[in-house]
């Protein structure tokens, strides 16, 4: 999900890739952020925001937006279908990430190319194989098949937290498009249930972490969620 791989949206149709891009977007900065503006999609998605505003006005014909200006919001059938690809990102994540061992770069990249063609019924079988997951390899939750999130555990940004010993919780979605703060993520082995050590708060963060000592970019530390040890 996420960083310029969306192409705009074809259509008032809500199931093209495209359409499902933006409806994704903003699922993801709304449950991550406070507001949600156009200009936050057209940087998430890496698109212009002319772009953005023709998508929007698509979606908005297709009974999928509440609202597009000051904020934009989805109307109650919009967020179902978001959420729905949502959950079929992020079973397409874990099952690349557990069953076939891809790392979490990879396994984000396919997952945006998967999440299009999964049915109803290949997503349920998935879902069950997997043994149920409640989150993706990043540590957010899935949404059940009804579109609803299971309650996130309190958790804070790295870049927001004092000198001590933390648990990586989960990795907001802003970075998840942004390949190399992810892969320095991975190197760095600041992944979900991960023991990390704060030195000195920075920024840079200054932490040991399971794959050494490391500076965390501050970029990296806002989209970092961590609960005390």
């Amino acid at each position: 999900m996420g960083g310029g791989t969306a192409p705009a949206a074809d259509g008032d149709r809500l199931g093209t890739p495209g359409a499902e891009a933006y409806l994704e977007a903003i699922y993801v900065l709304t449950v991550e952020s406070r507001r949600v503006t156009s200009a936050r999609v057209a940087e998430y998605l890496g698109v212009t925001p002319v772009s953005v505003s023709r998508a929007l006005g698509r979606l908005e014909r297709a009974g999928a937006l509440a609202a597009r200006t000051p904020d934009v919001r989805l109307t109650a059938a919009g967020w179902r279908r978001a959420a729905a690809v949502v959950r079929r990102h992020r079973l397409a994540e874990r099952w690349l990430a557990d069953r076939l061992g891809l790392d979490l770069v990879t396994a984000h990249l396919e997952a945006e190319r998967i999440e299009h063609a999964l049915s109803p019924r290949v997503e349920e079988a998935l879902w069950q194989d997997l043994g149920r997951p409640a989150t993706c390899p990043h540590g957010n939750p899935i949404p059940d098949a009804e579109g609803n999130v299971p309650p996130l555990a309190a958790a804070v940004p790295l870049a927001a937290v004092g000198p001590g010993a933390y648990v990586v919780d989960r990795i907001f979605e802003q970075i998840e498009g942004l390949r190399p703060l992810l892969a320095f993520v991975q190197e760095a082995g600041l992944v979900p249930g991960a023991r990390v050590e704060v030195i000195a708060p920075g920024p840079p963060v200054a932490v040991r972490a399971p794959g050494g000592a490391a500076e965390v970019p501050v970029r990296v530390a806002e989209c970092l969620l961590v609960r005390p040890a």
